[in-house]
């Protein structure tokens, strides 16, 4: 009978503490949820607020490591705003060339 060559030490069993707290998630869902709201601000402008509203309270979280999604959070609260920059140039634009249409007889 042949001998086994020696593998080396057997694999070590990982040991966890009762009130050791979770494994946190990468992405935080606020940040995530935060973003979506914010891009369907191109559909309409209500939905802009609370996408800039939950990315800052998210950017807030994972700055000071509650959560991830920093990135995302940022992301979510600039893309609000560049949408409340676009509607304030092309809602008057808008008005101003329907007026010189007629739209408004």
């Amino acid at each position: 009978m042949a001998q086994q060559p020696f593998g080396g030490f057997p694999p070590q069993q990982q040991y966890t503490f009762p009130n050791q707290a979770p494994a946190r998630s990468k992405d935080s869902g606020l940040a995530i949820a935060a973003l979506i709201f914010s891009l369907f601000g191109l559909i309409g402008l209500v939905s802009v607020i609370p996408g800039i509203v939950m990315g800052h309270v998210a950017f807030a979280k994972a700055r000071r490591g509650e959560v991830g999604g920093k990135g995302m959070a940022l992301a979510a609260f600039i893309v609000g705003y560049l949408m409340i920059i676009l509607y304030a140039i092309a809602i008057p634009v808008l008005l101003n060339v329907a007026a010189k249409h007629g739209a408004f007889r």
